[in-house]
């Protein structure tokens, strides 16, 4: 059993650098200590190891006699000590401004234990404490960890890699709901008015979830809540959530309910994710990917509730929730990705794909949001559940029939078989034998014969024009950034990075590009030119067509099973 002792001191905030020594107490001969590759929650290798600098050992005690250190991996390092407890010290760079990361400024500090704490592989770890340097000019330190102050405890590595830590001059807000005690900790300026609604609201929504779960799983939770323009953003942690938004958005009304969403989706997380997990979320491998084909049911069943339950509350009214939900569904419609991949293989693949978005052009042609579409997919769960069970169940019922079977009666995670098995269990409805194609085959979720159940339809209209391709200004010139090969005919040669010149011998640009197109409809043929690598080409192509508006709309005459099933879903008394 090995006890490590950790203290975070400054060294050079204005340079966005912080100082770890650690103290390891171990009869070990020889230690690797090694930094995690990524964070739960967010699935991909981020080699935080690059920003460790000027490692050194020493050994305990007045003489601190130095240690080699030897690197033996890009993110590992091996220490012989020969039975003696030792020191390890290295200095961190952290100006990484996401959820996910280490940021450190002078007028706050974010720190991420994967991305700060080396630990030692394979030991037994008996005791963690960690301490914060006065030497550190904040006032307050927020964190899930035991203790209080700048003391803090851990009585297992995954609790300590689980708990970020706000070094800050701003005070929690406190709030109970259920018998929970909740913190919130705003980071950056927000209305006073938008902070009283929000603590409200929060108690109403925390207070819905833990209800609607069972109870709460723990005894204090704290909200992190950083504010700052164009931020967005959370991440999930045992006891705990860091959150990003940006002030100035949640004073319009979308705006806030955007805010509450995301609060209410990390928030759930506290039961899906957390405790309620696919088996390969824990315990962690830190140093690999942890793959798993159930993201869907981590990440698509919390996006399904995170709105569903500002329903609940009364925050987000029917007509409101279903434009959400169209919108969702059209962000997989303007795509070619439902045919190219898998519910399940966007889960599996979301370490090399899913996350790495940004870089890939052509991501939206060839994969999927296990976000998005798995929340389709818990929405057409929870309707078809309560068609069969006439209004008894619902995925709730799921998800507590989990939570209590697998997380509190076995302390494990759980495979796919065992879930639909407790979707059975829970409900006497095969889960597995209506939705196991959309899981596993690249087709689309029918949505419309769900919601078909409480009497909903899908109405279309407005139809228009389709290029088949985006376009970014690029010092006042028109460049192709995305192909939509779903919309274009695939014999026609267009590339990301074209620059697009003229449209029929007209000169383009971005002041006139949609006056030109209103004068086409669908079928007509059109003469591009563009530039690509300094030659100029000519393409000719027919425009498509597709329904600029779709809208999911009540019928007027529901049987009155429908009007049953739908008073029921949007809690209507």
């Amino acid at each position: 059993m090995s006890k490590l002792r950790f203290s975070v001191q400054e060294y050079q905030l204005t340079g966005h650098y912080l100082q770890v020594e650690l103290e390891v107490v171990s009869p070990k001969e020889e230690t690797v200590l090694s930094l995690p590759v990524w964070s739960p929650g967010s699935y991909m290798v981020r080699d935080y190891s690059r920003h460790i600098h000027k490692l050194e050992a020493f050994v305990s005690g007045k003489d601190g006699k130095t240690l080699e250190v030897d690197q033996i991996g890009l993110d590992s390092w091996k220490v012989v000590s020969k039975g003696e407890s030792f020191r390890v010290r290295y200095v961190v760079y952290g100006f990484d401004y996401s959820v996910r990361s280490n940021y450190f400024t002078t007028e706050f500090c974010l720190l991420h234990p994967p991305a700060l704490f080396l630990y030692p592989k394979g030991f037994e770890i008996s005791e963690i404490t960690l301490e914060i340097s006065n030497s550190l000019p904040f006032e307050f330190c927020h964190s899930g960890l035991s203790g209080k102050g700048k003391k803090r405890s851990a009585d297992s590595l995954d609790l300590l890699m689980d708990s970020p830590i706000l070094l800050s001059g701003r005070s929690a807000i406190s709030f109970v709901s259920e018998g929970c005690e909740h913190e919130i900790v705003l980071e950056g300026e927000l209305a006073k008015s938008v902070q009283k609604n929000l603590i409200r609201d929060l108690q109403k929504i925390t207070g819905e979830q833990i209800r609607s779960l069972g109870g709460a799983p723990n005894v204090r939770y704290l909200f992190i809540l950083i504010l700052s323009e164009g931020a967005y953003g959370g991440l999930e942690h045992l006891n705990s959530s860091v959150n990003m938004y940006d002030p100035l958005k949640a004073l319009s009304k979308d705006g806030y309910l955007k805010l509450l969403e995301l609060l209410s989706h990390e928030y759930f997380h506290l039961w899906n994710v957390k405790r309620i997990r696919p088996i390969a979320l824990g315990p962690f491998d830190y140093q690999k990917p942890n793959l798993t084909r159930e993201l869907w049911i981590a990440e698509g069943i919390t996006s399904f509730y995170d709105a569903y339950f500002l329903v609940k509350t009364k925050h987000l009214n029917a007509e409101n929730y279903l434009a959400k939900v169209m919108e969702d569904l059209q962000s997989l419609e303007k795509s070619e990705g439902e045919s190219w991949m898998s519910l399940e293989d966007s889960s599996y693949t979301a370490w090399t794909k899913f996350y790495n978005r940004p870089n890939d052009p052509n991501a939206a042609n060839t994969g999927i949001s296990y976000y998005i579409k798995g929340g389709i997919l818990a929405l057409a769960m929870d309707l078809f559940l309560l068609s069969e069970t006439s209004g008894k169940k619902s995925l709730l019922d799921v998800m507590r029939e989990v939570y209590q079977f697998f997380h509190l009666g076995k302390n494990r995670g759980f495979t796919k078989p065992e879930f639909f098995d407790a979707a059975k269990r829970s409900t006497d409805v095969d889960l597995k034998l209506e939705f196991g194609p959309f899981l596993e085959k690249p087709v689309a979720i029918p949505i419309e014969r769900y919601f078909h159940k409480i009497g909903v339809i899908r109405v279309d209209s407005s139809p228009g024009v389709e290029l088949g391709f985006v376009v970014r200004e690029e010092r006042g010139n028109l460049v192709i950034s995305k192909i939509d090969w779903k919309i274009l005919d695939p014999s026609v040669d267009l590339s990301q990075g074209d620059e697009w010149i003229s449209l029929n011998g007209n000169r383009i640009h971005s002041g006139n590009r949609k006056d030109l197109l209103k004068v086409f409809k669908v079928g007509d043929k059109i003469e591009l030119l563009i530039a690509r690598r300094g030659k100029i080409l000519k393409r000719k192509m027919k425009l498509s067509g597709r329904f600029q508006t779709s809208q999911f709309k009540f019928v007027e005459h529901p049987s009155e099973e429908q009007k049953k099933l739908r008073d029921q879903f949007f809690e209507r008394s």
